[in-house]
């Protein structure tokens, strides 16, 4: 890898490390993050690019910066992997992080963007993609059904999915109906995202913000993936946390009746499921275990998982009287 970085960008390295999971050099008061991006062809990694040239010419803070190779060029490739190099100054622990005030600013700042986005454009297309991803697995599905299940992890896989089949259907449903019922305000435009937006995002060794893990979006999609991940890290503290976060953002940002629907359609859907299963079958061996754990966690906890879903209106009301959300039946 050090000759590769002096091939392409003429840098010199020394030492490469680990930081917050990716290759890393530094440089002076420099620092280098070496990031794989199988997921972003180029036409995505351009759009990328053009975000984070938009946010950080808008003084938006922490954003790592795209290095260009001495040929001009976004990326590189290395052993049929494709990678970017990202720079950041160093920049000290950030004190007082308050993640629903930080996110709202950073969405306010990102509605601006004044270019067309289509490959990493996510707007509208929800129903889509939850349906194709739904297909794809229920079709699986039905093949390890038929072929018997060997291991334990199918076994679960087996007999579980037709829960989240429902709750799956649930989800798309009640995205549907806000999309036909709901009236999008100027606040419910299109804002730079994250793929998944968890508690640790901006909160760990790191401290800074990689614009390969960004999607152009709504921004309910960051919150409810924020939400649903303090559910799970942070269990018995999830529900206050929430509320807190909603405060936060509504300070700077007062959500609108149909993101509130949008956040709820997006945590009935069991992203975290289909993850789960998805991850399993594309993993190493050795990390085969590790998502039949997650897996188990995910069922031991689907009766709270449902409190939870209940308890959203509830956090509604305490932020806010105006908004009633439609019921689903059976969570009554």
């Amino acid at each position: 890898m050090k000759s590769t970085i002096n091939e392409q960008y003429g840098i010199n390295v020394q030492e490469i490390t680990k930081m917050g999971g990716f290759d890393s050099f530094r440089m002076h008061r420099t620092q280098f993050l070496i990031v794989p991006i199988p997921h972003l062809d180029d036409e995505e990694l351009y759009e990328v690019f053009y975000f984070s040239q938009f946010m950080i010419e808008n003084r938006e803070p922490y954003i790592a910066s795209m290095v260009l190779t001495k040929q001009n060029h976004l990326s590189f490739e290395k052993d049929s992997m494709k990678y970017v190099l990202l720079k950041y100054s160093n920049v000290s622990k950030r004190k007082g992080i308050q993640h629903g005030r930080d996110l709202a600013r950073f969405h306010q700042k990102a509605r601006a963007f004044p270019y067309q986005v289509t490959k990493t454009n996510r707007i509208g297309q929800w129903k889509n993609l939850w349906e194709k991803r739904l297909d794809q697995l229920e079709s699986f599905w039905h093949g390890k059904v038929h072929s018997q299940p060997l291991n334990r992890f199918e076994k679960i896989f087996v007999e579980s999915f037709p829960y989240y089949l429902g709750l799956a259907e649930n989800a798309i449903q009640y995205l549907v109906d806000t999309e036909i019922d709901g009236e999008p305000l100027p606040i419910d435009s299109g804002t730079i995202c994250h793929h998944r937006f968890f508690y640790r995002t901006w909160n760990d060794e790191l401290n800074v913000k990689l614009p390969t893990e960004w999607v152009f979006d709504h921004g309910s999609r960051d919150i409810a993936e924020y939400m649903r991940d303090l559910f799970f890290e942070k269990q018995s503290d999830a529900h206050s946390l929430c509320y807190r976060f909603f405060e936060e953002y509504n300070r700077i940002t007062p959500l609108s009746p149909f993101s509130y629907r949008l956040i709820y359609s997006r945590l009935l859907f069991p992203l975290h499921y289909f993850e789960c299963i998805e991850n399993y079958y594309l993993a190493a061996e050795d990390m085969k275990q590790s998502y039949e754990k997650r897996l188990l966690q995910i069922l031991e906890r689907s009766g709270q998982y449902e409190k939870f879903l209940k308890s959203y209106t509830n956090m509604l009301a305490m932020n806010t009287n105006r908004i009633v959300l439609p019921t689903v039946e059976w969570l009554k």
